[in-house]
């Protein structure tokens, strides 16, 4: 092993994993965990009078199952581009890095079930909680592989500018504390709360 990393050295090639076997194995969990958050969205057995006043009720019943599937999408959506600008900036990656990743990965897997309890029971803090608790440690785990691969440049490029954009990373986070807060205090719409994190996006430094 050690010979073989003296001849990467030699070559110019950086030491640690290649990076293309772990994008492609996120981007396809990413897209598989997307591609299940539909399966949240359930059309409604037995209707015996399928008249368009019970069809607009029963679509409007729905209306929960719909807003946690469209923010489940796009907050997914948003963690895949930034893990794709993350790892543009990376030199290499290494052991620690990877396994940081496929832990968060884990957590990713488990949006469409949280989103899916969530939309089943919307008037329930606690399914509220899970949903909020599975973003909120996905979000931290994604934070501390950054961290992890921008300490002393550990792992990305010597040139990247470490100074614009670097809290980004904590909104999600952040606003999965909130909204944790606002439903242990009986708020039964606190998941309402990522909304504002395209507010919060705007307002930020952007990152590069």
């Amino acid at each position: 092993m050690e010979q073989r990393d003296d001849a990467d050295q030699e070559a110019g090639t950086p030491p640690g994993f290649p990076k293309n076997r772990m994008e492609a194995l996120t981007d396809g969990i990413f897209a598989i965990a997307m591609t299940l958050l539909v399966l949240s969205l359930d059309v409604p057995a037995g209707i015996h009078d399928p008249s368009d006043a019970t069809v607009t009720a029963m679509l409007a019943g729905q209306l929960p199952a719909f807003y946690h599937y469209f923010l489940a999408f796009f907050i997914l959506a948003s963690f895949w581009i930034a893990h794709h600008a993350q790892v543009n900036r990376l030199r290499h990656i290494d052991r620690t890095y990877l396994w940081i990743n496929i832990t968060a990965l884990m957590f990713v897997t488990l949006v469409p079930f949280s989103v899916s309890f969530v939309g089943d029971y919307p008037g329930e803090i606690f399914a509220a909680i899970a949903f909020e608790a599975n973003l909120l440690i996905l979000g931290l785990l994604f934070a501390v592989q950054w961290r992890y691969a921008v300490h002393e440049h550990r792992l990305i490029h010597p040139d990247t500018d470490l100074g614009r954009g670097k809290q980004r990373v904590m909104v999600v986070p952040a606003v999965s504390v909130i909204a944790i807060l606002l439903a242990l205090a009986g708020w039964t719409w606190s998941t309402a709360t990522y909304a504002l994190i395209p507010l919060v996006m705007r307002f930020l430094p952007p990152g590069r």
